[in-house]
């Protein structure tokens, strides 16, 4: 079981698709954290409806994992080693969609080894128009669904994010991420052509 730690915005999305075009006969398994209090993931700002939505029209099996706010770093990793431990199947590798802070890597590779699993990052330092050319051909509409307090005037939730947004953002601020790899801005993908929809629930995490 390949599990892929799914936010709802692009940079999952482009995680998938690189994975599975790599890996076209591996089993992938999405799966996704959420505060528990208002029923959104943390920083996209994305209802955990819309993410059971996503995963339907993608096809695949989604576990939900609720999370307080505020949750350590400690009880993030019990909550989640208490979550594979409940698969059906054992997981195997962990995905992420990281571009490219190296910090973030190291620190998922380090715990997530220590814990016996080990971290795929399909999306890797790969090219901006590579990515941007990917959510421009799939079926998909990719638009903001959050933005840093600071960047409000130049970024607005509901826009969509695309090569014209890359490069308005790239003229308008040397500060701004054309990504939101900093956390500048998040994004969240909504799904405009079905697959077969799956007859499953969402398994949620207690």
């Amino acid at each position: 079981m390949n599990i892929l730690f799914w936010s709802g915005g692009k940079d999952a999305y482009l995680a998938l698709h690189f994975y599975q075009k790599e890996h076209p006969d591996k089993k992938v398994m999405l799966l996704t954290t959420f505060n528990q209090l208002n029923n959104k993931v943390p920083h996209q700002n994305i209802d955990i409806h819309f993410i059971e939505t996503q995963a339907r029209q993608l096809g695949l099996d989604l576990t939900t994992v609720p999370l307080p706010p505020d949750c350590s770093n400690e009880q993030y990793l019990q909550t989640l080693q208490e979550t594979f431990d409940n698969l059906e199947e054992p997981a195997e590798t962990l995905i992420f969609g990281d571009w490219y802070l190296v910090d973030i890597r190291h620190w998922r590779e380090e715990v997530f080894k220590e814990m016996g699993y080990q971290c795929c990052f399909p999306i890797w330092k790969k090219d901006i128009h590579e990515l941007l050319n990917v959510l421009l051909l799939k079926p998909v509409k990719v638009e903001i669904s959050a933005v840093k307090e600071e960047y409000q005037s130049l970024i607005k939730v509901g826009e969509p994010f695309n090569q014209v947004f890359v490069n308005q953002i790239d003229r308008l601020s040397d500060e701004i991420d054309p990504f939101g790899e900093q956390g500048e801005f998040h994004t969240k993908v909504t799904i405009q052509e079905l697959k077969t929809p799956k007859e499953h629930i969402p398994k949620h995490l207690s």
